[in-house]
C-alpha cells in the first residue's frame, strides 16, 4: 500500500537533511504510528503520503515514494486526495467553507462526486464519526474537539483508502482523545490504512499494528504493537517518548474547584481575581464567579473539558478582554485591564502569532536591550530550550516544537510577574516538555506566579503545584 524506498529529503528552507535514507513498508489496512523527538522527521513522512511535500513544502526529495500503487514524482495533490485524506494539528489550517455540512461536502466535490452522491458521502461520514449532531453548524463556534472530528469526517467522506493524521490529539481534552480513539479505531475496523504521527501516544497503544521510531531523520526501530505495549514508561521516556501508561497521574494532584478558591488577603499575593464574571455579548457567562488566587513562586495548572474558559480566563488576567463585573487584584492594587497587559505575559497557544522577527537571535531580544547580562541570559535560555543551533534560522523555518519552545523562551525575557501559558506542550516531546518543566521551576525559584491551561497529565504531574478544575 505504501512503500518509501532510499527516501532522502531535504527543505529549501534549509541545509539540513531532514530524513536520510529511509526505508518503509506499511500494508493495507494496517495502523502505522509514528513517533520521534519534534523535529526528526514525522511530519515531513505523512507530508510525502499526500504529496504536499515536496509540491507544497518546497525541497529536494531523493529515492522512491509509492502510495496505493503510485510513485508521488507522477502525481498532483489533487490525483493523490482521491487515495489518501489527510488530518493536520490544527485542523482550522484545512477548512475552506464556513459551515460544517459545506466542509464535509468539499472532500466530496473535490474529487468530482455528484451532488446525489456527495449527500450520500457527508450523511454516511457524519454518521461514522458521529457529528451528525454538528452538521449545519458554525466552523467558528466549534470546540477544539468538535473542529479536530469535522476534519476528520471531511477527511473520510470521498472513502479514501488511506487515513494520514499529524499530531491529532495535540488540542484535545481527555474526553474529546477517548472520541478521537473510538473514531480510528472504527476507521481501522472498516479496512482503512491509518498513518498517525504522535507524541501522546498512551490513547493509540491497543490500535497500533507498527510502531516506527524515528530519530534524527533516520529509523530507530520498528516495534509490533504486542512489542510496544510491553514497554515501561522508564523505557520511552529514556528514548524521548511520552508514557505510554497514565493512569494514577492524577493521584497525589491538589485538586479544587475554581469558584471555592479560598483568598487569602492577609498574604502578599502576586495576584487576586474576586467574584470575577465573563459573557461574550449577552449569552449566558462564560465564566461565573470566579476566585483564584496567586502567589509567588506557585505554578497553577488549569484543567477542564474544551470551551470551558481556561483561555478566557488568561485572557482576562492578561488584559486581553474585560471581566463583566468583579475586581483583579496584582500585587495588592486593583488594575483596570490596560495596566494588565503591562503587568503580565501570554504565551499563546498558536506560536506563529507571536513570532515577528527574521531570525531566532533577533526574537529572543526583540523588545528587550542587549546588555552583557541580557545577552548571557538569552544565550542560556535558548540552550536550556535546545535552541542554541539555530540563533540565524528564520523562525518560520522551525518545526512547530521548535517554535513553541521559542515563544517560551521569549516569555523568560519579560520583565513581569505573572506569565499566563496556554497549552504549552501540546505536540511536543518528552525531551521538549521536560526543558518546559525546567524552565516552569527556574521561573517559579525568580518568585515569578505562572498560570498554564493544559490537558497534558504528564506535564502537570512534573511541576504543577496545584491544580484548578474548571
Amino acid at each position: 500500500m505504501i512503500e518509501l524506498q532510499n527516501v532522502s529529503f531535504s527543505y529549501d528552507s534549509s541545509d539540513e537533511m531532514i530524513l536520510n535514507n529511509v526505508n518503509l513498508s506499511i500494508k493495507e489496512g494496517e495502523f502505522v504510528l509514528l513517533v520521534g523527538n519534534s523535529g526528526c522527521g514525522k511530519t515531513t513522512i505523512t507530508r510525502f503520503l499526500n504529496v504536499l511535500a515536496p509540491d507544497f513544502f518546497e525541497g529536494e526529495l531523493k529515492g522512491t515514494v509509492i502510495v496505493d500503487g503510485k510513485n508521488t514524482n507522477d502525481v498532483t495533490i489533487q490525483e493523490m486526495s482521491r487515495s489518501v485524506g489527510s488530518v493536520f494539528q490544527d485542523p482550522r489550517s484545512q477548512f475552506f467553507t464556513l459551515d460544517t455540512t459545506a466542509e464535509l461536502a468539499f472532500s466530496c466535490e473535490n474529487v468530482g462526486l455528484n451532488r446525489q452522491d456527495t449527500i450520500k458521502r457527508v450523511v454516511e461520514s457524519a454518521e461514522l464519526i458521529n457529528v451528525t449532531h454538528l452538521l449545519g453548524k458554525s466552523v467558528f463556534e466549534l470546540s477544539s474537539g468538535e473542529k479536530q472530528a469535522i476534519a476528520l469526517a471531511s477527511a473520510c467522506a470521498h472513502k479514501p483508502k488511506i487515513l494520514v493524521l499529524d499530531e491529532p490529539s495535540a488540542n484535545l481534552d481527555q474526553d474529546a482523545m477517548v472520541r478521537l480513539k473510538h473514531n480510528l479505531e472504527s476507521l481501522k475496523t472498516r479496512g482503512h490504512t491509518i498513518v498517525v504521527s504522535e507524541h501522546r501516544i498512551h490513547y493509540l497503544k491497543d490500535l497500533c499494528d507498527k510502531v516506527v521510531h524515528i530519530s534524527n531523520g533516520v529509523i530507530e526501530s520498528i516495534l509490533t504493537g504486542d512489542e510496544f505495549q510491553k514497554k515501561s514508561n522508564e523505557e520511552l521516556n529514556s528514548s524521548g517518548l511520552r508514557s505510554l501508561s497514565v493512569d494514577g497521574l492524577k493521584k497525589g494532584l491538589t485538586q479544587k474547584t475554581i469558584s471555592a478558591v479560598h483568598l487569602e488577603k492577609d498574604k502578599k499575593n502576586l495576584l487576586v481575581l474576586e467574584q470575577v464574571d465573563f459573557s461574550y455579548n449577552r449569552a449566558e457567562p462564560l465564566l461565573k464567579n470566579i476566585n483564584l488566587s496567586v502567589n509567588q513562586g506557585e505554578i497553577i495548572g488549569l484543567i477542564g473539558n474544551n470551551g470551558t474558559g481556561k483561555t478566557t480566563l488568561m485572557e482576562l488576567i492578561c488584559g486581553l478582554k474585560k471581566q463583566k463585573s468583579g475586581n483583579i487584584y496584582i500585587g495588592g492594587k486593583k488594575v483596570k485591564a490596560k495596566s494588565r497587559i503591562e503587568q503580565t505575559y501570554y504565551v499563546m497557544q498558536d506560536s506563529d502569532y507571536q513570532l515577528f522577527t527574521e531570525s531566532v537571535e533577533k526574537e529572543i531580544f526583540l523588545d528587550n536591550k542587549k546588555t552583557e547580562s541580557s545577552v548571557e541570559t538569552g544565550v542560556e535560555i535558548l540552550k536550556l530550550m535546545g535552541l542554541s543551533d539555530f540563533l540565524e534560522r528564520h523562525p518560520a523555518s522551525l518545526s512547530g516544537g521548535q517554535k513553541q519552545r521559542l515563544s517560551i523562551a521569549i516569555s523568560f525575557m519579560k520583565d513581569v510577574e505573572i506569565i499566563c501559558f496556554d497549552e504549552p506542550t501540546s505536540g511536543l516531546d518528552y525531551n521538549s516538555m521536560q526543558r518546559i518543566v525546567k524552565l516552569f521551576k527556574r521561573l517559579s525559584s525568580m518568585g515569578k506566579g505562572i498560570i498554564v491551561a493544559t490537558h497534558d497529565l504528564e506535564f502537570i504531574t512534573a511541576c504543577c503545584t496545584a491544580v484548578y478544575n474548571m
